[in-house]
Protein backbone atom coordinates (compact mmCIF):
# COMPACT_ATOMS: atom_id res chain seq x y z
CA UNK A 1 0.00 0.00 0.00
CA UNK A 2 1.32 2.97 -1.09
CA UNK A 3 1.54 6.23 1.65
CA UNK A 4 -0.04 8.12 -0.40
CA UNK A 5 -3.22 5.90 -0.58
CA UNK A 6 -3.42 6.33 3.10
CA UNK A 7 -6.28 8.58 4.58
CA UNK A 8 -4.56 10.39 6.47
CA UNK A 9 -2.14 11.72 3.67
CA UNK A 10 -4.99 11.35 1.02
CA UNK A 11 -7.31 13.98 2.57
CA UNK A 12 -4.88 17.27 3.43
CA UNK A 13 -3.14 16.68 -0.11
CA UNK A 14 -6.45 16.88 -2.04
CA UNK A 15 -7.46 19.53 0.94
CA UNK A 16 -4.43 21.80 -0.51
CA UNK A 17 -4.60 21.26 -3.55
CA UNK A 18 -8.35 22.42 -3.97
CA UNK A 19 -7.30 24.90 -1.74
CA UNK A 20 -4.64 26.25 -4.17
CA UNK A 21 -6.83 26.25 -7.10
CA UNK A 22 -9.76 27.66 -5.68
CA UNK A 23 -7.62 30.62 -4.59
CA UNK A 24 -6.78 31.03 -8.24
CA UNK A 25 -9.87 30.76 -9.98
CA UNK A 26 -12.68 32.17 -6.97
CA UNK A 27 -11.39 35.65 -7.66
CA UNK A 28 -11.69 35.62 -11.57
CA UNK A 29 -15.70 34.65 -11.06
CA UNK A 30 -16.16 37.26 -8.53
CA UNK A 31 -13.89 40.23 -10.39
CA UNK A 32 -16.96 39.09 -13.04
CA UNK A 33 -19.63 40.94 -11.38
CA UNK A 34 -19.83 44.43 -10.11
CA UNK A 35 -18.99 45.49 -6.66
CA UNK A 36 -22.54 46.84 -4.39
CA UNK A 37 -20.76 49.89 -4.44
CA UNK A 38 -20.92 50.18 -8.38
CA UNK A 39 -24.59 48.94 -8.16
CA UNK A 40 -25.47 51.62 -5.59
CA UNK A 41 -23.26 54.24 -7.89
CA UNK A 42 -25.45 53.11 -11.16
CA UNK A 43 -28.82 53.33 -8.97
CA UNK A 44 -29.54 49.70 -9.48
CA UNK A 45 -32.92 48.57 -7.90
CA UNK A 46 -33.62 45.43 -5.56
CA UNK A 47 -34.59 43.52 -8.11
CA UNK A 48 -31.78 43.94 -10.43
CA UNK A 49 -29.20 42.96 -7.38
CA UNK A 50 -31.39 39.94 -7.36
CA UNK A 51 -30.91 38.78 -10.22
CA UNK A 52 -26.96 39.32 -10.50
CA UNK A 53 -27.05 37.36 -6.88
CA UNK A 54 -28.78 34.39 -8.79
CA UNK A 55 -26.61 34.56 -12.39
CA UNK A 56 -23.49 34.12 -9.52
CA UNK A 57 -24.61 31.61 -7.73
CA UNK A 58 -25.69 29.90 -11.18
CA UNK A 59 -21.99 30.44 -12.55
CA UNK A 60 -20.76 29.18 -8.97
CA UNK A 61 -22.79 26.10 -9.42
CA UNK A 62 -21.44 25.38 -12.81
CA UNK A 63 -17.76 25.89 -11.68
CA UNK A 64 -18.22 23.91 -8.87
CA UNK A 65 -19.62 21.13 -10.49
CA UNK A 66 -16.95 21.44 -13.48
CA UNK A 67 -13.86 21.20 -10.91
CA UNK A 68 -15.62 18.34 -8.69
CA UNK A 69 -16.04 16.29 -11.62
CA UNK A 70 -12.68 16.76 -13.13
CA UNK A 71 -10.33 17.06 -10.79
CA UNK A 72 -10.73 14.05 -8.24
CA UNK A 73 -9.97 12.49 -11.47
CA UNK A 74 -6.37 14.19 -12.24
CA UNK A 75 -5.50 14.30 -8.93
CA UNK A 76 -6.32 9.92 -8.96
CA UNK A 77 -4.16 9.82 -11.89
CA UNK A 78 -1.41 12.43 -10.85
CA UNK A 79 -0.79 10.86 -7.29
CA UNK A 80 -2.11 7.23 -8.43
CA UNK A 81 -4.13 7.16 -5.53
CA UNK A 82 -7.84 6.17 -5.12
CA UNK A 83 -10.42 9.00 -4.52
CA UNK A 84 -13.09 7.03 -1.97
CA UNK A 85 -16.00 8.77 -0.26
CA UNK A 86 -14.07 10.04 3.18
CA UNK A 87 -11.56 12.36 0.45
CA UNK A 88 -14.78 13.22 -1.52
CA UNK A 89 -16.56 14.76 1.70
CA UNK A 90 -13.43 16.67 2.44
CA UNK A 91 -13.06 17.98 -1.67
CA UNK A 92 -16.85 18.82 -1.12
CA UNK A 93 -16.13 20.34 2.11
CA UNK A 94 -13.24 22.34 0.75
CA UNK A 95 -14.32 22.99 -2.26
CA UNK A 96 -17.96 24.98 -1.64
CA UNK A 97 -16.49 26.58 1.97
CA UNK A 98 -13.60 28.18 0.17
CA UNK A 99 -15.60 29.13 -3.15
CA UNK A 100 -18.50 30.55 -1.69
CA UNK A 101 -16.39 32.05 0.84
CA UNK A 102 -13.83 33.94 -1.58
CA UNK A 103 -17.08 35.79 -3.50
CA UNK A 104 -16.57 38.95 -1.48
CA UNK A 105 -19.40 40.54 -3.98
CA UNK A 106 -21.58 37.94 -3.80
CA UNK A 107 -21.69 37.74 0.30
CA UNK A 108 -21.65 41.67 0.20
CA UNK A 109 -25.16 41.98 -2.26
CA UNK A 110 -26.31 39.52 -0.07
CA UNK A 111 -26.11 40.73 3.10
CA UNK A 112 -27.45 44.23 1.79
CA UNK A 113 -30.58 42.54 0.27
CA UNK A 114 -31.41 40.53 3.69
CA UNK A 115 -30.42 42.71 6.17
CA UNK A 116 -29.72 46.36 5.19
CA UNK A 117 -32.27 47.12 2.49
CA UNK A 118 -34.59 43.78 2.22
CA UNK A 119 -37.41 43.57 -0.17
CA UNK A 120 -40.86 44.98 0.92
CA UNK A 121 -44.44 44.34 -0.11
CA UNK A 122 -44.57 47.54 -1.58
CA UNK A 123 -41.50 46.70 -3.70
CA UNK A 124 -43.56 43.80 -5.20
CA UNK A 125 -46.36 45.41 -6.11
CA UNK A 126 -45.51 48.84 -7.28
Amino acid sequence: MSTLNIIYFKIPLVSIIYLLLLIVVSPFIDHAFTSLDEDKKLKENNFQILGEIILHVIVIAFVWYIINHYVPKYIGSLFNIKIKEATKSAIGVVSSVVLIGLQKNLIDKLEYITLIHPFRMKDLYS
